[in-house]
């Protein structure tokens, strides 16, 4: 394990994606939502994505500089095509006119075709909080779930993200896939070597499976998001949310390859349009109160809302440094020299950590 500063990791990041042909304002603007999920402990969603998007620009799949262009429109949605285009860059501007919108029309929704990875989906909501909105985005992400009595990849992961403002209570912010773990965090534990609980992946014949390794190969898939004998449920909302950014955005099935087919929505709600702003907080503070008053189950020592956990986790990393794993940073640092980047003041100093991916459920509890 390395430890780094995040001033250190822009630096770098910015470095690498300029020389590999970002713009300078675009490779800073990228590489702060890299180094901000970092911070957040979510890892999977940060730096480490870098030399796959410098292997994406140089096949030609990832466009920097590029801009999204207008479809259509109406008072309350917009359709884009997102020019394969750095998803970071598409996604602000275009939730950016979508929050525009819903302060006129009360709510507004868009859609966007054509991008490249949009990265941690609580990025995007958390621009609504900025102007006391909630704000919905989605995209579906990697094809790693079986349908529910099927055995192969068939439905996208489907990450989800909402934020709700609050007044006293750090806001609410979901982020969420519809399958058990994440693509970039199952690397994470299979370069750990680390195993997880049986009933998030089964091998190509349907066996249960508690290697990540496996399933990071290529090979099996995940199990629906719910209990045992409740994925159906997680099945019909990784269909649901496929749908919105597939279908309805003119997309047809999903591929497993990962640039055939990329959509997003972003949605905003203005919370003035049905109550007063202040009011509304204060309710949601009542809410979360009241959920934080529940007495608390074995082994736990309290209750945290969805977004908690990584707000916390931001404030002790900007003290302590962004943990990395040692074959994650390596790559990047190799990606680096073969761009030409001077990488030798990119030393990190080693530490240990046991847990460095906090989620909303506590799921970072992994199993032996």
């Amino acid at each position: 394990m390395v430890i780094v500063t995040d001033k250190m990791l822009r630096e770098l990041g910015v470095e690498v994606l300029v020389a590999a042909g970002t713009p300078l304002e675009e490779a800073a603007w990228v590489t702060e939502c890299l180094v901000l999920s970092n911070l957040k402990g979510v890892d999977s969603h940060g730096v480490m994505q870098i030399p796959g998007y410098v292997k994406a620009i140089n096949e030609g799949f990832l466009k920097p500089g590029a801009e999204p262009r207008l479809i259509s429109e109406r008072a309350a949605t917009s359709f884009f095509d997102g020019c394969w285009g750095y998803g970071y860059t598409i996604a602000r501007e275009v939730m950016g006119r979508t929050m525009a919108k819903a302060k006129e029309v009360g709510v507004a929704y868009s859609g966007v075709v054509n991008v490249h990875h949009i990265g941690r989906v609580g990025r995007w909501v958390e621009m609504a909080l900025e102007e006391d909105m909630i704000g919905i985005a989605s995209q579906p992400g990697g094809v790693y779930i079986a349908p529910w009595g099927g055995l192969d990849r068939k439905l996208p992961i489907a990450p989800v993200g909402f934020a709700v403002p609050t007044k006293r209570h750090p806001p609410i912010v979901v982020d969420m896939s519809m399958g058990p773990i994440a693509g970039g965090r199952t690397k994470i534990l299979a370069t750990r070597g680390m195993r997880v609980h049986e009933g998030w992946y089964i091998d190509d014949d349907g066996n249960p499976v508690d290697d990540p390794k496996l399933f990071n190969s290529g090979n099996g898939a995940q199990l629906p998001l719910g209990q045992a004998g409740l994925g159906y449920k997680g099945m019909a909302l990784s269909l649901m949310v496929d749908i919105l950014a597939g279908p309805l955005l003119g997309l047809s099935a999903v591929e497993v390859h990962p640039f055939k087919r990329r959509g997003i929505f972003l949605a905003a709600i203005d919370v003035e349009a049905f109550t007063p702003i202040d009011q509304f907080k204060e309710a949601m503070d009542s809410v979360i109160d009241d959920l934080k008053s529940a007495r608390l189950a074995r082994g736990f020592d309290e209750i945290m809302v969805p977004g908690e956990p990584e707000w916390r986790e931001q404030e002790r990393r900007l003290r302590e440094g962004i943990y990395l794993d040692d074959p994650i940073y390596r790559d990047i640092l190799k990606t680096a020299k073969e761009l030409g980047v001077d990488t030798s003041k990119y030393k990190g100093r080693p530490g240990k950590i046991e847990v460095t991916h906090p989620s909303y459920t506590l799921k970072h509890r992994y199993g032996p």
